[in-house]
């Protein structure tokens, strides 16, 4: 009974272990996830976690486009920013991938507040891959509007960054 959980134990490990091929071009992702979105101090606008989604596609072997909104409200206002990100897909060695992104957002402000603006920003990403389908994905990303919404004399720019946890759907891998 010892040998055969140990057997079972060591092809797990194995199979954990073994390397995840690279997406191939047309290949595409969709998930969702939660997010806790931070806006800068200088905006009316909360804190707080929130929810969104994201769809990409692969260009090349490791470079994909990719795209994400989110949503989040607090004390009446509404934060939503829309990314459009270019993901480098660092080669992958076990079923864990890591990402690194520069990207466009354009953030929408409403409720108790309204405004838009819009900047670059940066995002850095793990992938863990569970089969050949489905995967865990935690990304942090920071965000800076050289043209901030609330400009003023004392505010020339925002910065705004968040934190997402979510699942994908890996297709046409």
């Amino acid at each position: 009974m010892t040998f055969r959980v140990l057997v079972v134990a060591v092809g797990a490990a194995c199979t954990a272990a073994v390397p995840a091929r690279a997406q191939k071009p047309g290949s595409f992702e969709i998930g969702a996830f939660a997010a806790y979105l931070n806006a800068d101090n200088s905006l009316p606008v909360g804190n707080a976690l929130g929810f969104g989604g994201r769809v990409g596609v692969n260009a090349l072997r490791y470079l994909s486009v990719e795209v994400d909104i989110a949503s989040a409200s607090k004390n009446g206002a509404k934060y939503r920013p829309l990314h459009v990100w270019l993901v480098y897909n660092v080669p992958p060695t076990s079923r864990a991938e890591l990402s690194a992104a520069v990207g466009y957002v354009k953030n929408s402000y409403t409720g108790s507040y309204k405004a838009n603006d819009s900047g670059i920003g940066g995002q850095v990403g793990v992938r863990q891959r569970f089969g050949k389908m489905l995967a865990v994905r935690l990304d942090g990303h920071a965000d800076f509007m050289p043209s901030s919404a609330n400009k003023s004399y004392l505010v020339s720019y925002n910065g705004n960054w968040g934190i997402a946890l979510g699942v994908s759907a890996l297709l046409n891998r």
